[in-house]
């Protein structure tokens, strides 16, 4: 705008001579033509792009703004194809645009890794797996939430899905949907063996040991020699905390420590160790598997090969629903029937803490996990959402599947975040192995006090 000013200058300068040397009329004319084009241009220079925020982002011209938001699911048939509408909506709505990349399940983490430990802010907005949200926020990789969402917005999202994107008392991502568990039977499996599912409700559900009794029944009518390897009773991530921790959930146990790192005196305490037997026993008596892993289990239950099994409102797109799936409320444990959890936890949005855009990209995160958009991605994908209204509308709707208005109401009440620490991978370390080592006929207490060592020696380093 200077530059221009002084050249201006020069230029009436210029003109002032002509007139005072006698010079065409027409000289004169074009002269004040170049000096008011060049004062628009200087204006529009000045108003064209947008006023800047004090963190670099631009305001008053949204069409100028391009957030990026980093993800997994490459493909037509994952994340890739699935938002590909709901961005465009979005830039329709706001104006803003949305450049997507999309990563495979472990490249996302190790691109994050990499990007915001080099304080990098070639993009606004990631996919964070929540179990990453404690490890990211103290990292200083996720900008603080607090800011952008109202106390009344926060109260939108179950109370499981809202406290696992915090830390430390800060929000550090928002809920895109939430997961849990139902208990899913073989209808074909029991029908054979001439066993009735007892009808159960929210308020009276099926025992642990009731749905053990029932899946034993069944293999000694359908198996009695076990050369058909008909599994009982098991769960879908077997050995994995994300579902095994709900065993000891369900007798009062928790998943940690107040301050977000001890295990000892938690993880080796009563409801733990009683969950462990009780689990170990169910292996020894022939009612639960060996040998298959969480990757492998779900598919006997595919194949017909199982009897009950807990797990995700996924499970039942790998059979027919309807004719051979039946579904009740995730079981309780006798004489624990007020102490009922079920597994939870999802996907997260966050904001990179580097992002020259941050308000921008903090109004996707909140268009996208509680707005138009939230409904548009569950409306596509089908999960279980995490907003309160959503949840209630499943519960509601005729139409909606049994397993679906269970998990609504199963988000809704008895979920438990799993444990929300900023080392969660040595702890699913230590623990996952604790549970495969009980499975296979290790000492309970032997193996949790193993596990504690294990992981008090990885985290040992680690700045508190």
């Amino acid at each position: 705008m200077f530059t221009i000013l002084i050249e201006m200058n020069y230029l009436w300068i210029y003109s002032k001579n002509l007139q005072d040397e006698g010079g065409e009329e027409m000289k004169l004319k074009k002269v004040m033509a170049i000096c008011l084009t060049m004062l628009m241009a200087a204006s529009l220079s000045m108003t064209g792009c947008g006023e800047k925020s004090t963190d670099g982002e631009k305001k008053g011209d949204k069409d100028s703004v391009t957030i990026k938001w980093i993800s997994q699911g490459p493909g037509e048939d994952s994340w890739e194809g699935l938002t590909k509408s709901i961005l465009e909506e979005y830039e329709k709505d706001t104006g803003v645009h949305v450049e997507a990349e999309f990563y495979s399940f472990s490249d996302l983490f190790e691109v994050i890794e990499t990007k915001s430990a080099s304080k990098s802010a070639d993009f606004d907005v990631m996919s964070v797996d929540v179990t990453y949200v404690a490890k990211y926020g103290t990292s200083g990789y996720l900008e603080p939430l607090d800011k952008y969402f109202t106390d009344e917005e926060k109260a939108q999202w179950d109370e499981a899905s809202y406290q696992a994107g915090v830390w430390d008392n800060v929000m550090y991502a928002a809920p895109e949907n939430t997961s849990t568990q139902v208990l899913y039977y073989n209808k074909t499996l029991l029908n054979q063996a001439g066993i009735t599912v007892p009808e159960s409700s929210a308020d009276n559900r099926l025992t642990y040991e009731e749905v053990a009794d029932l899946a034993q029944q069944a293999q000694k009518k359908l198996d009695p020699d076990g050369s058909k390897g008909i599994i009982g009773f098991d769960f879908q991530q077997v050995s994995r905390v994300y579902q095994m921790n709900m065993l000891a959930n369900s007798m009062g146990g928790k998943n940690i420590g107040e301050d977000g790192f001890t295990i000892e005196g938690v993880v080796d305490d009563e409801p733990w160790i009683k969950a462990m037997t009780w689990y170990q026993d169910l292996v020894k008596e022939g009612i639960a598997s060996q040998g298959y892993d969480a990757d492998q289990l779900g598919e006997q239950f595919y194949a017909g090969n199982m009897v009950f099994m807990v797990g995700g409102t996924w499970t039942p797109s790998g059979m027919k629903c309807d004719d051979e799936i039946g579904c009740a409320y995730a079981p309780c444990f006798e004489g624990y029937e007020k102490e009922i959890a079920t597994s939870t936890g999802s996907w997260y949005f966050g904001v990179n803490s580097q992002s020259p855009n941050k308000e921008a990209a903090a109004d996707f995160v909140k268009w996208f996990t509680l707005e138009k958009g939230n409904d548009l991605w569950l409306e596509v994908n089908g999960d279980v959402p995490s907003r309160l209204e959503k949840q209630k509308e499943i519960e509601e709707d005729p139409e909606a599947r049994d397993d679906m208005k269970i998990a609504a109401y199963e988000a809704a009440n008895t979920a438990v975040p799993r444990a929300v620490t900023p080392v969660f991978g040595e702890y699913s370390t230590a623990l996952d192995q604790a549970w495969e080592d009980i499975r296979n006929g290790a000492d309970v207490k032997e193996t949790l006090s193993s596990a504690i060592e294990q992981y008090n020696s990885a985290i040992a380093s680690y700045e508190k």
